[in-house]
């Protein structure tokens, strides 16, 4: 009979862990010397997860208290023409939806235009629906119950309501900017500047004898040669490692002074993917951190690299002439975390300005200086207070897709059957083959649908299953699976759907 969980605590520090990233400076150093006078906060670990393309008011937009989406607002109809009178409000996702099925349009143009400039400077943020191929999806909005974790969290902890995108831009320049200060005048995904190396917040942290690691929810072997490489300082190696060791290294107390966090396939919460698997993950990721040594000397900071398209509400503040983007979540978490609502503005900046300042460490550039670091945020005085844990910490996710390894589909037609794959998942995203027994499955599809022709149970073996699925109608299916010991599983797919179909 397989083990009831894999809660991770102190006492399981005999999984073996590597070495972080360090490189050894003279404690006489300008760096070093900086660095002594924040020796005295109990931040010692910085811990940023990232996930990706959602806006404040696409997941918080609902809270209480916060700065959502105000009453009566409304936008243009994508289904009529653009003279008519038809405008349409936000949009709940039902029960049978956790994502929206077309790929957002999240570039630096489209972006621009879906903000729409006013001549004051500011922007109107009413055009989300009228760009092509984004519509009635723009405007989606998730309910709490999607990502239980997420929402924990920021009312246990704090929740910054002004974070903005730093780049109007999709994701790699955003996550350049998170880690160098700017993206160094790079707007798309496809390749950055030819020769460009990148200045981060990892060789600071190395050339001050500091340690540091990134880690990916995917094999490592699989960013060889891509932007990551120019990511970390010339000639370092062993930096770029997957989530496992996050896990082992939480549980073992050797957590890095910094920790860079992305996830895997089928758990970054962009669109088309389910946003419940990466909300389990994200759960299961701070547990690990509260229930390891490491926990009264950590903040965590949960944040998303830009918006994907989806609308908000607030026009983002222009403080060098280009601007921010739309509004992202962000969450602040530690024993000493002042809770409640921050409503300084801020960007995906301030965690590299906390990061600097708690480290003695000068800002990169312009950008990274102006970036308010969130020490305020932070009551370092007072006695840390006992983890308030994920409600939702399944041992294992059962991630579902039709395809398999990392070629993920999301989608099929009408009535047409369909295999879906299922691979139970660690909390490190490595299948746990130990996984043999029956799971459960439930479908929900769009209100008034035929039923759909699916299996109520599905037998897994060493971690894996298959089943097939016929959806009858156009429309969001989401299935749901659960395993006897706790094991959870969504996954949303779009049968026949366009940017316009709820």
């Amino acid at each position: 009979m397989r083990r009831p969980s894999i809660r991770v605590s102190a006492g399981v520090a005999a999984i073996a862990v590597g070495a972080a990233v360090a490189v050894p400076v003279a404690l006489g150093s300008q760096a070093h010397a900086r660095g002594a006078s924040a020796d005295h906060k109990p931040i010692t670990h910085v811990v940023e997860i990232m996930l990706e393309n959602h806006t404040f008011d696409n997941l918080f937009g609902s809270l209480p208290g916060a700065d959502g989406i105000p009453a009566g607002t409304t936008l243009p109809n994508p289904n009529e023409s653009f003279d008519s009178a038809a405008p349409v409000a936000p949009i709940v996702a039902g029960p049978n939806q956790g994502s929206v099925g077309p790929t957002l349009n999240n570039g630096r143009r489209v972006e621009y235009m879906a903000m729409d400039r006013q001549p004051d400077g500011r922007f109107a943020m009413d055009d989300f629906t009228e760009v092509p191929a984004d519509g009635l999806a723009s405007i989606t909005t998730f309910p709490p119950a999607d990502d239980p974790d997420l929402q924990f969290l920021a009312t246990h902890y704090a929740l910054a309501e002004h974070n903005f995108q730093p780049e109007v831009a999709p994701t790699q320049p955003n996550v350049t900017s998170a880690l160098a200060g700017n993206s160094d005048g790079w707007y798309f995904n496809n390749t950055a500047p030819a020769g460009d190396t990148y200045n981060t917040i990892f060789d600071q942290l190395q050339a001050a004898g500091l340690s540091w690691k990134i880690f990916y929810g995917v094999p490592p072997s699989l960013l060889a040669g891509s932007i990551w490489d120019q990511y970390q300082p010339a000639g370092s190696t062993g930096g770029l490692v997957g989530t496992d060791q996050f896990i082992a290294d939480a549980a073992a107390g050797t957590l890095p002074n910094f920790s860079f966090v992305r996830p895997g396939f089928g758990y970054s919460q962009e669109s088309p993917e389910d946003l419940s698997p990466g909300d389990a993950w994200l759960g299961q990721l701070v547990h690990a951190v509260m229930s390891g040594p490491d926990w009264r000397s950590t903040a965590i900071f949960l944040t998303y690299d830009e918006g994907g398209g989806f609308w908000d509400h607030v026009s983002p503040p222009q403080p060098d002439g280009s601007g921010y983007g739309t509004r992202t979540p962000m969450v602040v978490i530690s024993p000493y975390t002042r809770q409640g609502l921050i409503t300084a503005t801020t960007t995906n900046l301030s965690v590299l300005s906390f990061t600097q300042h708690l480290f003695g460490l000068r800002p990169l550039n312009r950008e990274n200086a102006l970036a308010p670091d969130l020490f305020k945020q932070f009551d370092f005085k007072r006695s840390p207070s006992a983890p308030q844990l994920p409600p939702v910490d399944p041992p294992d996710t059962l991630r579902m897709s039709e395809g398999s390894g990392f070629s993920l589909s999301y989608t099929a037609s009408p009535g047409k059957q369909i295999t879906v794959n299922m691979l139970a998942n660690d909390a490190g995203l490595d299948q746990d083959t130990s996984l043999s027994e029956q799971v459960n499955l439930t479908v929900t599809g769009p209100s008034g649908a035929p039923a759909a022709t699916m299996p109520s149970t599905v037998q897994v073996s060493g971690g894996a299953a298959s089943f097939t699925a016929k959806f009858p109608t156009a429309g969001y299916w989401r299935v749901e699976a659960s395993g006897p010991d706790g094991s959870l599983g969504w996954v949303t797919f779009a049968v026949g759907t366009n940017a316009n179909t709820q």
